[in-house]
């Protein structure tokens, strides 16, 4: 329950992106700031970022968030 007030109150915060993330520090850390206000597609008691391992490469972290934003999106 906390979680999901904190990740609603990030959302005010975050804006909504348009295009897709780049290959750029910025880029990334947007996606991060972005997807740590959404919330999983298979569970939603947890963030889109907590969904991602975190062993994998920033490659692709930013593919799997930009895939989401596209279905957000469409």
């Amino acid at each position: 329950m906390v979680k999901r007030i904190i990740r609603k109150i990030r959302g005010r915060f975050t804006k909504t992106p348009t295009d897709p993330f780049t290959w750029t520090v910025k880029d990334f850390e947007a996606a991060k700031r972005w997807a740590k206000s959404q919330p999983d597609p298979e569970n939603p008691t947890r963030s889109l970022w907590d969904s991602i391992p975190e062993r994998d490469d920033s490659s692709y972290i930013l593919a799997k968030i930009n895939k989401e934003l596209l279905k957000q999106q469409a």
